[in-house]
């Protein structure tokens, strides 16, 4: 019986990650706690970015850049790279129907989805269909202070502090009111405060193969249930 074709499914931020990682150590070993620290994640995640940048011809079985890999990381050489990778990596029938550089989208996913996908995994391997198949490496989000965390990514932190400063009131060492102010406040006539301050830490679990639109939704929710007013 053959062997079922295997398409890669990359998040953007890894795949721009390794390749400043690449641009900047050519000759680094990328293993999963390699990768790992470089990228800000779980080493079971890692270890699965690295299956798929081996599906996708830029590492070897050395966790070692390819050949290729040399190519796609340099500006002069990157768009040769990508004919290359998306040559071997993509069959021609795909790429007739959807081209990488300007193709639909939504035909892409059918593909996938005709090759015995769940839409939810057909779309993920059309957005790595395309994101391997950009063709400016200046798309890339830049870095600023390590691969994965750009311009965007440091506004939006720095959105969400301004936002919980707002919703937290800051009191004395950031603690509750103690029994003696709310009595003081009581003996003024004023009542208790309108607000008692809480301080809440909230974790997240993503799955390693979620998808940036699955990631997206996520935090969506969060900003609608944390940050926006009950309607009254």
């Amino acid at each position: 019986m053959a062997e079922k074709v295997r398409f890669p499914q990359i998040p953007g931020t890894v795949w721009w990650g390794v390749r400043a990682i690449l641009n900047k150590t050519p000759n680094a070993t990328v293993n999963e706690r390699f990768l790992s620290v470089q990228l800000g994640v779980q080493e079971v995640a890692a270890k699965q970015y690295i299956s798929e940048l081996q599906s996708a011809g830029i590492l070897n079985e050395d966790n070692k850049a390819t050949p290729l890999a040399n190519k796609w990381r340099l500006d002069s050489s990157y768009n040769a790279a990508i004919g290359e990778l998306m040559d071997a990596v993509y069959p021609e029938g795909l790429r007739h129907v959807a081209p990488y550089g300007e193709g639909d989208r939504q035909k892409a996913v059918n593909w996938f989805q005709q090759e015995g996908l769940g839409e939810g995994s057909a779309r993920n391997r059309a957005a790595t269909y395309f994101l391997l198949g950009t063709s400016n490496p200046n798309e890339a989000p830049p870095s600023r202070g390590s691969a994965t965390r750009n311009s965007s990514e440091e506004s939006s932190a720095t959105d969400s502090r301004k936002r919980i400063t707002k919703l937290v009131p800051k009191t004395k060492a950031n603690q509750l009111p103690s029994t003696t102010e709310l009595s003081r406040t009581s003996s003024r006539g004023k009542g208790m405060p309108d607000t008692i301050p809480l301080n809440v830490n909230v974790q997240i679990h993503i799955s390693a193969d979620a998808s940036t639109e699955q990631i997206e939704s996520i935090f969506s929710a969060m900003r609608r249930y944390l940050y926006d007013k009950p309607n009254s």
